[in-house]
């Protein structure tokens, strides 16, 4: 009996230290083209520098016939995304949520939709604290309820108290050699005072901004008096190089691209058919240029993209046999607040399809494989690994403060 309250309560306690953790979620299935990004570059990712006066603008589209009265508010992480214990008024000097104002209807389009937006920090809330942060959407007065979210959105703001020093390259597993990238790196800190490394620092890799593909928290292998030295033999900091991602545009519907078969205007809408694909996991590597998964929002023939860049049902087809115990899906940034499009075996065309519904403009999307009874995601199959593929990798390095009570992100750099 002692066993099975001791593991009732395990249950619990795992089921509510997962329930914490703020991650890029969209909670109500009428919401659309969410995206964070620094201004004035729409493909950069959300981090800003502490105090450098920087900001980030944050969207989204609702599927209303009448405005809502929405707001938004930081909160504080710590490094693996649970708020943290700090009370707001120690990381915002100012207001801690405020209401969204910039809002506005779509016009000269077949879907109508209002277009949120809104850029952070502000006059009136200004950031003191470095670290990880969760932008809170919702409506109602509390930042709190979870019951009022409807958009939670990840953004990172760091400080240079220290210097990486990276190289990224083929990995040293051999086995992995021609399908993997390994990433090793010092960090270089004189000046900056650590304590005790082994408890205190935890450094992160991730792929592409993606926070599903991340390494595990990293601790040094090497300590000297002012370097930290961050260079595996396990695979700890090595990643799938995958493939370059597959694109489309659909920027002017009056133009086909070269990945789009045809385009038609039909009662509900405008559908945009691409040319059929085939699985890319047998084939040698690639190189074409693209935007490492991300989309942008464009409507060639509007003055403005986000009110005038229309909604359109994307076709997606995939040829190839089906294959049991397993489900295609489609990822992208453009979903990354959503779980992955599911497609749907046509055995009479013997391929997977998929019909979505985007926001015009230019998009990077890729295959992955999962497996029905482990949700064991896998892009090789369908998309192919490879050590060249062109990825953007991010280092954050995060200390925790012992005079606070919180982590800091002491460095950061890109690869």
């Amino acid at each position: 009996m002692r066993f099975r309250i001791f593991l009732l309560l395990v249950l619990l306690g795992d089921l509510l230290q997962a329930q914490s953790v703020l991650s890029p979620k969209s909670f109500q299935e009428n919401i659309h083209s969410i995206q964070v990004y620094p201004e004035g570059n729409k493909l950069g990712y959300p981090l800003i520098a502490l105090g450098s006066g920087e900001r980030l603008q944050f969207h989204f589209d609702l599927f209303n016939d009448e405005i809502e009265s929405l707001r938004y508010g930081v909160v504080h992480c710590d490094h693996d995304w649970k708020p943290s214990a700090l009370d707001y008024p120690q990381y915002v000097r100012g207001f801690q949520s405020d209401q969204i104002s910039d809002i506005e209807y779509s016009f000269n389009t077949l879907f109508d939709f209002i277009h949120y937006q809104f850029s952070y920090p502000t006059d009136m809330s200004q950031l003191t604290l470095s670290g990880n942060y969760a932008m809170i959407v919702y409506s109602g007065m509390d930042l709190n309820d979870e019951a009022s979210r409807l958009i939670v959105y990840r953004f990172v703001v760091y400080e240079q108290q220290a210097t990486i020093r990276a190289n990224v390259h083929a990995s040293s597993i051999i086995a992995e050699r021609y399908t993997h990238q390994e990433v090793d790196f010092d960090l270089a800190h004189k000046g900056t005072a650590i304590n005790d490394p082994m408890h205190d620092i935890h450094a992160l890799i991730i792929q592409n901004f993606d926070w599903k593909r991340t390494s595990d928290y990293l601790k040094p292998i090497f300590i000297q008096p002012d370097v930290l030295t961050f260079d595996y033999f396990g695979g700890e900091n090595t990643f799938e190089g995958c493939a370059e991602w597959r694109f489309f545009e659909m920027k002017d519907l009056r133009y086909q691209s070269n990945q789009v078969e045809h385009i038609a205007q039909l009662d509900d809408g405008y559908h945009v058919y691409l040319r059929p694909c085939v699985p890319e996991g047998k084939r040698a590597y690639s190189s074409w240029q693209d935007i490492n998964g991300n989309y942008l929002v464009k409507n060639d023939q509007g003055g403005d993209d986000d009110l005038e860049a229309d909604y359109v049902w994307a076709h997606v087809v995939l040829q190839m046999p089906e294959i049991s115990d397993a489900a295609v899906l489609i990822e992208g940034t453009f979903n990354a607040y959503d779980k992955p499009f599911a497609c749907t075996y046509d055995a009479g065309l013997r391929a997977y399809t998929a019909k979505l519904l985007l926001k015009q403009g230019y998009y990077n999307y890729r295959f992955i494989l999962r497996d029905k009874y482990v949700s064991n995601d896998n892009v090789a199959v369908l998309e192919g690994s490879h050590a060249a593929t062109e990825n953007d990798y991010h280092i954050i390095v995060y200390m925790y403060d012992r005079t606070i009570g919180a982590d800091r992100i002491i460095a950061i750099s890109a690869h």
